[in-house]
């Protein structure tokens, strides 16, 4: 990887599903991958989060599974910026801005709260 380049990734503890942000340089997305298939890894979802040059680094940035692990967040200094609802197969946030307030429903962010 560049130095310009970020990764960081979270495992449920069943091993099954994993949450990624990966920065290459140029975009940044957040994946939720499945292990358990013949290819070792594929993607369920992807959430476009920048395109340009991030503000923050990699020890700015955190994946974390809510208390029952049906929902993987991506967190940027502390605030959520994009999830998965394992439940829902829905997707949320994204569009990261250092502007501006991350765009994701109170009932997601608050699974978060609840560990």
């Amino acid at each position: 990887m560049d130095n310009n380049d970020i990764f960081e990734s979270n495992t449920r503890s069943a091993g099954d599903q994993v949450g990624v942000f990966e920065y290459d340089g140029e975009t940044g997305y957040f994946y939720l991958y499945d292990t358990t298939g013949k290819d070792s890894r594929k993607v369920l979802g992807a959430i476009h989060v920048l395109t340009d040059t991030p503000d923050f680094e990699e020890h700015d940035v955190a994946i974390r599974w809510d208390s029952l692990e049906q929902a993987v967040g991506l967190f940027i200094r502390d605030h959520l910026w994009a999830a998965f609802d394992l439940q829902t197969g829905t997707k949320y946030g994204g569009n990261y801005r250092s502007s501006n307030l991350p765009e994701i429903p109170e009932a997601i962010c608050n699974v978060f709260k609840s560990k």
